[in-house]
C-alpha cells in the first residue's frame, strides 16, 4: 500500500511537471535573436521586439524597437489557439494572428521548455516563410481573468 501511495504522488507530481505551462493566459516573449539559413549556413541577427500575447483577450502586440526607441507597433487578433506538451515535455501554443491592417493571417508557434524557458519563438508569414526567435519569456497579465 506505501508503495502504491508513493508511486501515485509521483505520477501526479509527474503530471503537474508537464502541463506547469499549458495554463498561461498570457505571454510576453522579448525577442533577441533572429536565427536564419543563408547560403545553407545558419546566421543570427540581435533584433529588438515584444510580443504581448493574451490567450484569454484573443489579442497579440508586436513592438520593434530600433536604436532603444519604438519604430513600429501593431495589434493582432488571435485565432485557432492550441497548446499541448510534446514528446520533449515542452509546452507548445499554436494560434493563428490576423492583421487588421493587411488581413493576412500569420502562424504562431511559442515554445516553452519544462523549466519555463523560450525554446524558441516561431513566426510563419502567408507566403509560407518562417522566422524563429530566441529570447525571454514571462506571463502576461491579461485584461479577462
Amino acid at each position: 500500500m506505501k508503495v502504491f501511495f508513493i508511486a501515485t504522488l509521483f505520477l501526479i507530481f509527474g503530471a503537474n511537471v508537464n502541463a506547469q505551462y499549458r495554463g498561461l493566459k498570457g505571454v510576453t516573449v522579448q525577442a533577441t535573436t533572429l536565427l536564419y539559413i543563408e547560403n545553407n549556413e545558419p546566421k543570427s541577427e540581435t533584433v529588438d521586439q515584444v510580443y504581448a500575447v493574451s490567450f484569454n483577450d484573443n489579442i497579440l502586440t508586436h513592438i520593434i524597437y530600433s536604436d532603444g526607441e519604438v519604430s513600429q507597433s501593431q495589434i493582432y487578433q488571435i485565432r485557432n489557439q492550441d497548446n499541448y506538451v510534446d514528446d520533449d515535455k515542452n509546452t507548445i501554443y499554436k494560434f493563428d494572428a490576423v492583421s487588421g491592417v493587411s488581413g493576412s493571417t500569420y502562424k504562431y508557434e511559442i515554445k516553452i521548455d519544462t523549466d519555463g524557458k523560450l525554446v524558441q519563438l516561431k513566426i510563419t508569414q502567408p507566403s509560407g516563410e518562417s522566422s524563429v526567435f530566441k529570447g525571454g519569456i514571462s506571463a502576461l497579465k491579461t485584461y479577462i481573468q
